[in-house]
């Protein structure tokens, strides 16, 4: 049995986990059928991870920002690179695919071009087409977003996977570390409160119709048939 660390880097918003929970349970429902045992680590609590925990981490999102340097965010920079010199496979998520940026020398900042909250297209790069992660995914695929942050300079050595007109929305680095801006672990529902609770504190939404996302949760799936 394969398995699997959530290193959960923050609470879901208020209004979200009351009605659908949080995003490890999302995970874990989301991969049910894949045969995992599955560790629930609260980095945000300062619980913390042994490097040989696991044959495969998949990192949260959050509503914090990696570049306010806490302690348990530096403690998992450190994780990351002893995770990349073990090749162990690695899948961050959004605040996770900041922090996999970060912690080998990429850039993120808030994004000049604002928000992205809502069903977005991406595209995907010729070594997306190829890559394992996005096995049986078409190209210009919708998935789920809800952040103001994004990498803004890539690691040197990673491979761009895909992108949209608002940022990197994937890359593969040192083979095993795998990181995705958008969100796999969203059903349609949690998006839909997501933009209901977000837009209504402001946050400009571009398509108010929240399109479905049929493939974008296949990412989980495809990662953990990498392990």
């Amino acid at each position: 049995m394969k398995k699997v660390i959530i290193l959960d880097c923050g609470p879901s918003l208020e209004e979200v986990s009351r009605e659908f929970g949080q995003s490890p349970e999302w995970i874990m429902s989301a991969l049910e059928d894949q045969g995992c045992e599955f560790d629930w680590i609260k980095a945000y609590e300062g619980q913390t991870v042994e490097n040989s925990s696991g044959d495969a981490w998949i990192i949260t999102g959050s509503p914090r920002s990696v570049y306010d340097e806490e302690d348990w965010m530096l403690r998992l920079e450190a994780n990351i690179r002893d995770a990349a010199r073990c090749k162990r496979p690695v899948l961050g998520i959004c605040f996770g695919h900041h922090l996999i940026a970060k912690s080998c020398g990429g850039k993120v900042e808030k994004n000049p071009l604002g928000w992205e909250l809502g069903s977005y297209s991406i595209s995907l790069t010729e070594h997306g087409k190829y890559c394992p992660l996005f096995k049986d995914m078409e190209d210009e695929l919708i998935v789920y977003e809800s952040h103001q942050d994004s990498v803004t300079e890539l690691p040197d050595g990673a491979i761009k996977l895909a992108y949209n007109q608002k940022c990197v929305q994937a890359f593969q680095l040192f083979d095993m570390l795998y990181s995705v801006q958008f969100h796999p672990e969203f059903s349609w529902d949690v998006m839909k409160k997501y933009v209901s609770v977000r837009g209504a504190a402001g946050v400009p939404v571009d398509d108010l119709a929240v399109p479905k996302s049929l493939q974008g949760y296949l990412v989980l799936n495809n990662f953990i048939n990498l392990i």
